[in-house]
């Protein structure tokens, strides 16, 4: 009897195992878990408030980069012309001053040079009419942009010892706070051109100007001509970017 019943259970169990390896094997468990997953990782697939964030900050980087360019190319033609206007209306000023002395050498040469800088070697008129050429040939030139910031530098000069004249002639006039009875600062004027010359000799005439223009830039044409002044006392030939490759084609192995 219990031989019977322990028989029957035992065919039961065999028969039931399968079914019940099917429903907890692997692969079905696997592919369960990934069916109910598979909204999470859609879910995941988008971006997260972080990368969010970031390709926001970076769009707002890449506007301000715009408009940052803009401004900048509506600022800079602004501020050549202005550039361009200072240095025409300090020439167009400056060069009467110039023609003053060339009428005037006589009386320019006794009552200043000679007067308050007689320790200058040479005639007194020689200096008169090398301001007034300064003056007037460096207006010219420094208008038209030509060789800007020797020629500023000369002319800035030239109005240096008329601040130191005006300081020696009228004193200090009450430079630089006080207020003087007359209402009168002789320096001044020439104080002024001394400090638009300074710019220009630092910075030269800007973009609308021959040395820009003409010249492919005033530094670059210091470069050139340096070049050749240093290759021409050294003994060196000039060498062009063309000659280098047929040197190289040239060059043969000793072997």
């Amino acid at each position: 009897m219990m031989t019977k019943i322990s028989m029957k259970a035992f065919l039961a169990f065999v028969a039931i195992a399968p079914v019940c390896n099917a429903f907890t094997s692997p692969s079905l468990i696997n592919t369960r878990s990934l069916t109910t997953t598979s909204p999470q990782t859609t879910s995941f697939s988008r971006l997260s408030p972080l990368s969010a964030f970031k390709s926001q900050k970076n769009e707002a980087v890449e506007e301000t980069i715009d408009v940052s360019s803009s401004v900048t190319a509506l600022i800079e033609p602004i501020t050549e012309i202005c550039i361009l206007t200072l240095r025409l209306s300090t020439c167009a000023l400056m060069i009467h001053h110039g023609f003053d002395k060339i009428q005037n050498v006589d009386g320019f040469s006794a009552n200043v040079v000679a007067k308050f800088f007689g320790f200058l070697p040479g005639d007194p008129s020689f200096w008169t009419l090398s301001a007034a050429g300064t003056q007037v040939a460096g207006s010219v030139l420094l208008a038209l942009g030509i060789l800007s910031r020797p020629v500023a530098f000369s002319m800035m000069m030239t109005m240096l010892v008329a601040v130191v004249f005006h300081f020696l002639n009228t004193g200090l006039e009450g430079f630089p706070l006080a207020v003087v009875a007359q209402h009168s600062y002789n320096y001044e004027l020439a104080a002024m051109y001394v400090g638009v010359l300074a710019y220009f000799s630092a910075s030269g005439a800007g973009i609308y100007s021959v040395d820009e223009k003409v010249f492919g830039g005033e530094l670059q044409l210091y470069d050139k001509v340096i070049g050749k002044l240093v290759n021409q006392f050294s003994g060196e030939e000039e060498v062009t970017p063309e000659e280098v490759p047929e040197k190289k084609k040239a060059f043969q192995l000793p072997w």
